[in-house]
């Protein structure tokens, strides 16, 4: 056990090994477009207008700002399903890398996952300055997203950990990945409101482990309030235990997974 938090202090320490991985990641996504990072912005942003236009125009939602519930949730979901994906792909994508530098394996999924918060972090700025229309005292809230960013972060990075090292050897874990996320975001309030449900149906809602942090997303852009206390213990805990876990199981395999790549 000594050992485990000893490879977490050096997960820390090693920064600067990350951040090279997290650059070139980011210029290998981006290179020869024409709008090159623009994309980070343009690509969530558009996809929120396009539910936003088919719930609010089509199914005819009247929901008062309805924009910002939909923006402050499909930003982070697309960041947490973009996240986990391409970590679970990490590993074999960069398998050539990391036979020619030895860098720390779990980097690998770790660089995939702060590329897309960076990407979701643009993306709720921009969105912060559209959506001042609505309410201007957002701005100030503004100011509170690094707490949700952050256990968001440590939350999905655990995930990206569990599924990384479960690709190399099985390969149909990417299309397992696919319908479990497109279920889970049915599942998840993510662009309807959990409270049009039965009691009995809101009820599940409280076991969906997404939940708390898009509430937190949520009392920023379209609640303006503080946090939830709930919630952000929730959130805690939760991202706490998701990246403990998920550590854990990628170091119990990586010599495992060393032999495989």
């Amino acid at each position: 056990m000594y050992a485990f938090y000893g490879r977490i202090k050096s997960f820390f320490s090693n920064s600067s090994v990350l951040k090279t991985l997290i650059v070139k990641n980011y210029k290998s996504r981006y290179a020869n477009t024409a709008l090159g990072v623009l994309w980070a912005v343009l690509t969530p942003l558009l996809i929120s207008f396009i539910v936003y236009f088919v719930f609010s125009h089509i199914t005819q939602v009247s929901e008062k700002n309805f924009i910002a519930y939909v923006i402050s949730g499909m930003l982070p979901w697309l960041c947490f399903a973009a996240s986990v994906q391409e970590g679970a792909g990490s590993l074999t994508d960069n398998a050539g890398l990391w036979r020619q530098f030895r860098v720390p394996l779990e980097f690998m999924p770790a660089s995939c996952v702060a590329v897309n918060f960076l990407n979701l972090a643009l993306g709720l700025a921009v969105a912060q300055v559209f959506l001042l229309r609505f309410s201007p005292k957002g701005i100030f809230l503004f100011l509170l997203l690094p707490v949700p960013l952050a256990l968001h972060f440590f939350f999905t990075l655990g995930g990206a950990l569990i599924f990384s090292s479960l690709s190399v050897r099985r390969k149909d874990t990417a299309y397992f990945l696919n319908v479990f996320l497109l279920f889970w975001l049915w599942a998840s309030p993510v662009f309807y409101f959990r409270d049009r449900f039965p009691a009995a149906i809101q009820r599940i809602f409280d076991f969906n482990i997404i939940c708390p942090f898009l509430n937190l997303y949520r009392s920023i852009y379209y609640e303006n309030t503080i946090f939830n206390a709930k919630d952000l213990f929730a959130a805690g805990c939760l991202a706490f235990a998701s990246f403990l876990c998920g550590y854990y199981f990628f170091i119990k395999r990586e010599d495992e997974l060393k032999k495989a790549l």
